[in-house]
This record gives C-alpha cells, structure tokens and sequence, in this order.
C-alpha cells in the first residue's frame, strides 16, 4: 500500500509557501501552456489556496444547472478579488 498523497493534496500544501501574487502569476502560466494532464489539478489546488487566502472568485467561477463552471482564463489580482483578463 503506498503512502503518497493524492497530487492536489499534496500541491495545497505546498502552494500555502507561496504568495498571493505568485499564484496569480503561476495561474496565467497554467492558462496560456499545456501543462498536460495535470493542469486541472494544478489549477484546482491554485484556487483552493486562493480561496483560503479569502480571495474572492466569484467572477471566474459560477453554477449551471447545478454544476459548477470555472472559467479557464488570465487573471489579474484587484482588491482581494480575481479579474478575468
């Protein structure tokens, strides 16, 4: 049995070590590249640690039909908020 911990996981915990601005930045690298199959986790764990930080998500993220829609696209960080650029 393997004691690895699930990518996402273990990417959470290290994104706590960076700082709001990195993750913005680290986030339009994400958009702009193929990151292969990866990506969304990458991006899953970035805004969980955006979203603990308090940053507010609500213009990239939004629910249809019950299912929760992210918009993949370049941010920028204005008044604790992300801006789709």
């Amino acid at each position: 049995m393997s004691n690895t911990k699930p990518l996402q996981q273990h990417l959470v915990e290290q994104f706590n070590n960076y700082s709001t601005q990195e993750l913005v930045i680290l986030n339009n690298d994400i958009v702009k590249s193929n990151w292969g199959k990866s990506k969304s986790a990458f991006r899953s764990a970035l805004l969980s640690a955006l979203s603990k930080r308090g940053i507010d998500l609500s213009e990239i993220i939004s629910k249809e039909d019950g299912i929760t829609l992210i918009q993949r696209v370049a941010v920028r960080l204005e008044a604790n908020r992300l801006i789709a650029i």
